[in-house]
């Protein structure tokens, strides 16, 4: 194909160009991951996007450790404050006994996948089975 005889075209999206690869292709492989443009699109996000909080829609800015402290010291004391630690970030199997020595270690509630339950009810009746998106995070109140 000839290139066409022309001096400037305006109006176009500027277009980015890739590489395909010739690796071992496995059934979850895309374009994106192929290519590895998936990275370089994610940094790209990252560094241009700004993230908004989901329930109020405000942009979220970074704080220092003691803007974090000031605000939860300015609070009333009716306001309740929950600080989450990740445990189990995405893991498969049974974290029995994590949550029996997060019992021991005085910790009375954790978040498991999203939904916060009471350590020592639940460790009594059931144990917590997994799935491949399993998280586990204490709470402290």
């Amino acid at each position: 194909m000839e290139r066409p005889d022309v001096d400037s075209i305006d109006g176009l999206s500027p277009a980015i160009s890739i590489e395909q690869k010739t690796t071992s292709r496995s059934p979850r492989s895309t374009v994106g991951t192929i290519t590895e443009i998936y990275d370089y699109l994610r940094l790209l996000y990252s560094s241009i996007g700004v993230p908004h909080c989901p329930s109020c829609g405000k942009p979220i800015t970074r704080q220092s450790a003691e803007q974090i402290v000031q605000r939860v010291l300015s609070l009333t004391p009716d306001d309740r404050v929950m600080i989450m630690a990740p445990i189990v970030r995405g893991r498969k199997g049974e974290f029995k006994k994590e949550m029996e020595k997060l019992v021991q270690h005085g910790f009375s509630r954790a978040r498991v996948d999203g939904e916060l339950v009471n350590l020592e009810d639940d460790l009594a009746s059931t144990s917590v089975r997994t799935t491949p998106s399993k998280s586990l995070s204490i709470a402290c109140w």
